[in-house]
């Protein structure tokens, strides 16, 4: 074959510069696919990221509001026994519950007793005193919420993260412990990760794995921390996306990883570049063959047509030998038929292959016997013969499809071009068969590809555009998600402008988040990336007005764009709730201890400076448990509720009213020039509390109240000395026959 290339060197260097652009043009969009997979895989990654990360973070919260819950009721409440107190049992039972029995509470002695809530006996279980999180919290210096490595359960020996918390010193019980038991939290993880190969791990900022999936008991407590990837990444930056080979199995993975800003833990989601590539992998080999197809087909073609072109020459001479040396030779499998007819009279051997007859069955018949009954025109095969036949008779150059049937009944489609070839007045036609059936099943396969990518963005849980590239930022796709969020229909929005206008109706608002927003695209740009480093942060507005707290994603590969919104708003409402949890009492409102203790020190602090006195003023409900005896909690709640009020109606702004527990109050008055001032507050206080508390209709109770008042800095120079003394006042005062006030210190006996 190739001889008669070098007899025609000029269609040589035609054909060889066309194939050579065929191929480079192939490789170039394997290249840029596969740019575009790992990207897409990225994106994919970053989602995960924010999921696992939300995930990861309801869990700590949930687990350190309840301790923090804990600790306060068992500083509340120093001489009760927790694992028999129903409160606190409810507690336990309740946090067990809302974490699918992953979590379970354990109350530590100050001999490092662990006590299981409920508890059979007042005996501990087990004893955590070697344990690190014991140890931490029994240091001054370490106090506080920890999360502690993986360690086996000294009760049950599965693996558990143990979240402890400490408990004010006064009480027998040194500190709580949540131990997050990690066989029930990991399956969940397991079903989030990309499959078959990516991966979960969460990690500590020591770099001690405290949980991975896949994986299992190898995998807890094991450090990374001198591993590559963790000093470089996972330690180094707050969040990011890069390519690594795994610490744990040495595959090569794509890492998105998130540093959780409340507690010291990593989450890293994994997928490995073999996954990623997967699809791009088959689709390249396809593209391949196609490829190498098209090249043998034209050189196959192009020696067809030299070969013809020699064989015209000789035609002269030698017609019927060179028309039959063409039949047998061509590439293409040939018919020749009578229109007239409709009978083959000349099939070549590659007709016999493609049709699976031979060349004597071929020629016993007609055309239409070799065809399924219904052709991809619509027509019938007969129908459709004869239409195509009278085109080409009428010199048109006709090219259809057609559905081929062989006598085993499998099914071909091949691409037919039909010529006329009439001669002394006979009717011809030749029809020349290329398969292309793989052809036909790529082509079906690249569609049906399209159609998924369409249905995954349109079935996405978070709202989603997909864009020209900005400024114009053309909308080409809105899913359903993002007009379930927003509320505006697909039309409203022709572009990101458009969004931002209708978004944010205030015009400085807007100005200032565009201005933000083309900084966010420059330093993009200017970093050769094709996402944003980090989520931009927006508050827009959807068509009801209802405000919406935004996390914007982009990412960009050509000419599109690709723009995902994860909306925080009800994460930041839980985490005002979950604040609010920690600083002010649930049945009152009022401030709670800790906050309490918080504005104690503010005032202490600012009397120190303008010479002021404060007066720290403890008050216990005289005769409040009959009422809780004789009519029940709820009646006791509903007069403690009552009694706040009525305490908040004579104080200034600047004063406050907080709830200890039960029906101790404390009140804390500052800026005081006399003792007289105190004295006037209280007793409007005392007469605010002496009226008749509605129990229920016709059922009044009569409280007063016993007020013990510590003065700074005559009394104490701290909080916790002005309380305590404030507290003995106040048991003098019970003493002396209740509804009064005692001073620690009489305000005669002050110095001048």
């Amino acid at each position: 074959m190739f001889a008669i290339y070098r007899h025609h060197p000029g269609i040589a260097l035609l054909v060889g510069s066309l194939l050579a652009l065929l191929w480079g043009i192939a490789g170039y969009q394997a290249h840029s696919s596969r740019q575009q997979a790992i990207a897409a895989k990225e994106v994919e990654l970053e989602r995960l990221v924010v999921a696992v990360e939300e995930q990861t973070l309801r869990l700590f919260k949930l687990t350190e509001a309840n301790l923090i819950a804990a600790a306060r009721w068992i500083e509340d409440h120093p001489k009760a026994y927790p694992g028999e107190a129903p409160a606190f049992i409810e507690l336990a039972t309740n946090l067990k519950r809302l974490s699918d029995d992953a979590i379970e509470l354990w109350a530590v002695d100050t001999q490092g007793g662990a006590h299981r809530i409920p508890a059979r006996s007042r005996q501990p279980v087990t004893n955590f005193s070697a344990r690190e999180h014991f140890r931490v919290q029994l240091n001054p210096d370490t106090r506080g919420l920890f999360i502690s490595d993986p360690v086996k359960s000294l009760v049950h020996g599965g693996w558990v993260v143990p979240v402890t918390y400490p408990v004010a010193a006064g009480s027998d019980f040194a500190m709580l412990s949540a131990g997050i038991q990690l066989d029930r939290i990991v399956p969940p993880f397991e079903a989030q990760r990309m499959k078959p190969n990516g991966s979960i791990t969460l990690i500590k900022m020591n770099g001690v794995t405290l949980l991975r999936a896949p994986g299992g008991e190898a995998y807890f407590g094991k450090s990374i921390a001198r591993a590559p990837d963790f000093i470089e990444h996972l330690a180094a930056k707050p969040r990011g996306m890069y390519r690594i080979i795994g610490a744990y199995d040495g595959v090569e993975r794509l890492v998105g990883h998130a540093r959780m800003k409340q507690y010291p833990v990593i989450v890293a989601v994994t997928a490995t570049l073999d996954d990623a590539l997967a699809g791009w992998l088959k689709t390249q080999i396809q593209t391949a063959l196609l490829a190498l197809a098209v090249t043998l087909a034209t050189l196959l073609i192009t020696y067809r047509l030299l070969t013809a072109e020699r064989l015209a020459r000789e035609w002269l001479m030698r017609s019927e030998r060179r028309f039959r040396k063409l039949i047998e030779h061509a590439p293409d499998a040939i018919l020749l038929a009578d229109a007239g007819t409709q009978r083959i009279i000349d099939a070549n051997p590659r007709a016999e292959a493609l049709f699976g007859r031979s060349r004597e069955d071929l020629l016993s018949g007609g055309i239409e016997r070799l065809y399924a009954p219904q052709q991809p025109d619509g027509l019938a095969a007969g129908e459709s013969v004869r239409i195509a036949q009278e085109r080409a008779l009428a010199g048109e150059s006709v090219v259809v499809e057609r559905m081929v049937q062989r006598p085993s009944g499998e099914q071909l489609i091949a691409e037919v071009r039909i010529d006329d070839i009439s001669e002394d007045g006979r009717h011809l036609v030749r029809g020349s068969f290329v398969d292309i059936t793989e052809r036909k099943r790529a082509e079906q396969a690249l569609r049906d590809n399209e159609a998924q990518l369409r249905a995954l963005v349109d079935t996405s849980p978070l709202p989603m555009l997909v864009t020209t590239p900005p400024p114009e930022a053309r909308v080409l796709m809105v899913n359903a998600s993002f007009a379930a969020s927003f509320g505006h229909d697909p039309a409203d929005i022709p572009s990101l402008p458009a969004l931002w206008a209708r978004s944010l109706a205030d015009a400085s608002a807007r100005h200032e988040l565009l201005g933000r927003w083309n900084e966010a695209l420059e330093r993009m740009r200017a970093a050769g990336r094709h996402s944003f480093e980090q989520p931009f942060p927006a508050e827009m507005h959807a068509r009801d007005g209802a405000r919406r707290a935004m996390e914007i994603h982009f990412s960009q590969q050509g000419a599109r764009c690709l723009i995902v919104f994860n909306d925080l708003t009800a994460h930041q409402i839980h985490e005002e709730q979950l604040a609010r949890i920690a600083h002010f009492d649930t049945l009152t409102g009022l401030p709670n201890r800790r906050l309490l203790n918080d504005r104690m020190e503010r005032a202490i602090a600012r009397s120190t400076r303008n010479g002021k006195m404060l007066a720290v003023c403890y008050l216990d409900l005289d005769n409040f448990k009959p009422v809780n005896d004789s009519h029940g909690h709820e009646a006791g709640d509903r007069v403690l509720v009552e009694a706040a009020r009525r305490m908040e109606g004579p104080i200034r702004v600047e004063d406050t009213v907080a709830r200890l527990g039960g029906d101790e109050f404390v009140l804390l008055l500052v800026d005081l020039e006399t003792v007289t001032e105190c004295r006037a507050v209280l007793r409007r206080i005392i007469a605010a509390l002496a009226s008749p508390f509605a129990i229920a209709e016709g059922i009044d109770a009569n409280l007063s109240a016993s007020i013990g008042v510590a003065l700074f800095p005559v009394d104490g120079r701290d909080a916790d000395e002005l309380v305590r003394k404030a507290d003995q006042a106040m048991y003098s005062a019970k003493q002396a026959g209740r509804s009064r006030v005692v001073f620690f210190t009489e305000p005669n006996d002050l110095a001048p």
